[in-house]
């Protein structure tokens, strides 16, 4: 019998495998700094161990010797640790607050013209909707710096529960757990009242008055018909990540009043 014939491998040219690895390695290189822009942007500290946390916690923050060894300290207990996770979590809350205002700001620059469905004026209202996002922005910005104080003051440590030998109560550390649960009520305030109430208008403005900012009918064709299309898309998607924010907003208020809650379990009555 004749034997059979075993199949040549493909051969491969020098210049195509070159070509293809460059564009490999140019596509990796893009997509590395698109991430790193995007963790830039949104300022989200990763959360893990306390030594871990504290790590990256360095890297957007500046951290003397002494603040990063008593952060490292306070790690070491379950309390502390627990105490770290919690303040970094409020501070990547804040931060993504931040930039989700920061893009409906940009959002209603662009490609928001509520003002032609309501016959008002487009400049005032577009730059009243282009500040109020603004302002939440600050507010954003200055509640991750005062967590970040917060985290970096240390748990609040509570005087004696009673005096004189136990005999008699200790007013002061009934008002210093009353004091421990005000940063828990402003910020359930504020995820209610504030970013909620801000994702759900931000939502439904965007979706009445989506519009680029040059109308369409004078571009040239077909420039009109694709700013449309893309305009619409950026819209739509802003839309629905406003109303999912809305949504955890008002989970994550509900959250902070139950750990409001928790803190006046230990009062002293």
């Amino acid at each position: 019998m004749q034997a059979e014939t075993e199949p040549h491998p493909i051969a491969t040219h020098p210049i195509v495998e070159a070509a293809t690895g460059s564009r490999f390695a140019a596509t990796r290189r893009w997509l590395a700094r698109l991430s790193e822009w995007s963790a830039r942007a949104t300022f989200r500290i990763k959360r893990g161990p306390p030594a871990l946390t504290i790590e990256e916690l360095g890297k957007s923050w500046t951290l003397t010797e002494p603040q990063r060894a008593a952060l490292l300290q306070l790690g070491e207990t379950k309390p502390g640790a627990a105490f770290i996770d919690e303040k970094v979590a409020s501070i990547n809350r804040a931060a993504f607050h931040r930039s989700a205002f920061a893009l409906n700001a940009f959002t209603h620059l662009l490609f928001v013209d509520l003002a032609a469905q309501l016959l008002l004026s487009f400049t005032a209202l577009k730059l009243a909707l282009v500040a109020v996002n603004l302002g939440l922005v600050l507010i954003a910005h200055l509640e991750m710096r005062q967590h970040f104080r917060a985290l970096l003051a240390g748990p609040r440590k509570l005087p004696k529960r009673r005096r004189l030998l136990g005999l008699l109560r200790n007013p002061r550390y009934n008002k210093a757990v009353k004091k421990s649960s005000k940063p828990y009520a402003r910020s359930a305030w504020k995820e209610n009242t504030l970013y909620r109430t801000g994702y759900f208008i931000n939502a439904a403005t965007i979706f009445l008055g989506s519009q680029f900012i040059v109308p369409l009918d004078r571009l040239i064709f077909p420039f009109g018909f694709l700013f449309g299309k893309i305009t619409g898309l950026l819209t739509t998607i802003v839309v629905f990540f406003d109303g999912w924010r809305g949504i955890r907003a008002g989970d994550d208020a509900r959250l902070a009043r139950e750990r409001e809650v928790s803190v006046y379990r230990n009062l002293n009555i």
